[in-house]
């Protein structure tokens, strides 16, 4: 879909798929370090 908009010169199409590829992207790391941290009692984020 993505390459497809870029081809056609679909801008919101391409600016939305950047931004749901982007929150994506946010999302996982943020579920990775919580799972990380129940995985390994170990780690800390205090400061």
């Amino acid at each position: 879909l993505t390459v497809q908009a870029i081809q056609t010169r679909d801008y919101p199409l391409v600016q939305g798929c950047v931004l749901v590829i982007a929150i994506s992207y946010v999302l996982v790391n943020f579920f990775t370090d919580l799972l990380y941290k129940l995985v390994d009692p170990r780690v800390a984020y205090d400061k």
